[in-house]
């Protein structure tokens, strides 16, 4: 058990509760004629655990007539859990464990949930001690894991509560967050299966693994509310997402002197990700936080992958030719937020070294990501205000490429655009209702540092 209480003259913080854990450990051997033929191990561990989480603040604008902003919170989350581990011969492994959790966070037919785990992994190397290859492959593991968690959220959350409304003279009004009385723990599923070797006498290790990670149910805090329910934010179980990759880990002692060590490891990742699920009348997700500029931001849509980009874009015939205005020869906007572009890279390679001289230790590490788009929001701030190199030839007459929006762009002999335009003579060529924010996005970048 445990009681923790701080007081920082504008801030009350406690947290008491307890915790049970019962353990169960046993070995044995199968012994025939004074010889072992069997070696069997079980570990077995039961316990639960309760705490209460209360906070009380008072926050002060430290206006010359102070204004308080009371604020209390709380919160009990109680859970039962157990793990049972067995092995054979020293080369055979498996674990299971359960935990069962309800939390008054939730609502009563919901705070309910439970998430259990097993693994299995495998010494082939002992196993079989044949496949050792002299002095090549010296250890060789494989493993697989299956597991699943859950995820909380804030206190209330399944509830809209009172905030005080000081700025009108008193009382309490709603707050910005229209919360969800049906609100559901996340899930997250995660497979993996991997294998480690060892090489050249255990001077190069080598870890491999797969995981393909599926979060249901996932709980988001912010989603934008309509202004006629009085709110601006909602709490919500917005929809299902799959996350799959591909980790590799080299580690190598590259020397050992006897004042002098140096190591390395290098890690490879690749990783596809993808919305599998939203709900039927949501077409987009998105945090607010991720609209850093005009139409640009880190949108969710279905189908598409969890680090898109999602903005205003070029209007587009058929054959994806940008679409011309034939009364100003200006490109036109869709004004529709679109998948425009993927944050997550191609792949990514990070290298450690470590050095140690005597009592003196180097680390250094070098971080390459290939692939992945970007959005430029400093380069369309600077263009539309005539700073960026791009606005140099503001002065040259040009035509743009593209087709006239003319009736005939998805024939099989659209208008080709022939209108000269200057941009300084054209007070919107560089304002997003002629270049979206689709031309500041910036296509497959990759960075070394």
């Amino acid at each position: 058990g445990g009681t923790m209480w701080q007081d920082y003259k504008t801030e009350m913080y406690s947290v008491y509760g307890t915790n049970i854990v019962d353990s169960v450990n046993t070995a044995g051997l199968m012994v025939k004629d004074n010889q072992v033929i069997s070696q069997q191990q079980i570990d077995a561990w039961l316990g639960d655990s309760s705490a209460t989480r209360s906070t009380s603040r008072l926050r002060l604008n430290n206006a010359r007539k102070g204004i308080g902003y009371p604020n209390f919170s709380i919160n009990r989350q109680v859970a039962y859990f157990g793990e049972a581990a067995v092995s054979f011969n020293n080369y055979i492994f498996f674990s299971y464990t359960h935990r069962f959790e309800t939390s008054s966070i939730f609502p009563k037919d919901y705070r309910n949930y439970n998430y259990p785990a097993g693994s299995l992994s495998v010494i082939l190397s002992d196993m079989l001690p044949g496949i050792k290859s002299g002095n090549v492959l010296n250890y060789l593991k494989l493993r697989s894991s299956l597991a699943s968690t859950a995820r909380s959220s804030a206190p209330y959350r399944n509830q809209s509560v009172f905030n005080p409304a000081v700025s009108s003279g008193g009382g309490y009004a709603y707050g910005f967050d229209n919360n969800n009385y049906f609100l559901e723990p996340e899930i997250q599923k995660t497979y993996e299966i991997g294998t480690e070797m060892r090489l050249f006498k255990s001077k190069l290790s080598l870890d491999i693994t797969y995981y393909n990670t599926l979060c249901e149910k996932q709980i988001f805090e912010g989603f934008r509310a309509s202004y006629g329910t009085g709110y601006v934010l909602n709490t919500l179980n917005i929809g299902t997402t799959r996350n799959k990759g591909i980790e590799v880990s080299l580690n190598a002692p590259i020397m050992n002197k006897r004042d002098f060590n140096w190591s390395m490891r290098v890690n490879f990742n690749k990783m596809w990700n993808k919305v599998i699920l939203l709900p039927a009348n949501v077409t987009e997700v998105y945090l607010s936080d991720t609209w850093p500029y005009l139409n640009a931001r880190g949108g969710l849509v279905m189908g598409g992958p969890t680090t898109s980009i999602t903005a205003f874009g070029y209007q587009r015939n058929n054959a994806g030719q940008i679409l011309i205005d034939p009364t100003n020869g200006l490109p036109l906007s869709d004004g529709l937020f679109k998948v425009r572009g993927d944050r997550n890279p191609d792949f990514a390679i990070g290298w450690l070294n470590n050095f140690q001289y005597k009592n003196w230790r180097l680390n250094f590490l070098w971080d390459l990501k290939v692939g992945g788009d970007i959005f430029n929001a400093t380069e369309q701030y600077l263009t539309i205000n005539g700073k960026s190199k791009r606005t140099l030839d503001r002065e040259v007459p040009r035509v743009i490429d593209g087709v006239l929006k003319d009736g005939k762009e998805n024939t099989a002999a659209p208008t080709p655009n022939a209108i000269v335009v200057t941009p300084q003579y054209s007070s919107t060529y560089y304002f997003a209702a002629n270049m979206p924010d689709e031309a500041f996005i910036e296509k497959d970048v990759n960075w070394f540092r």
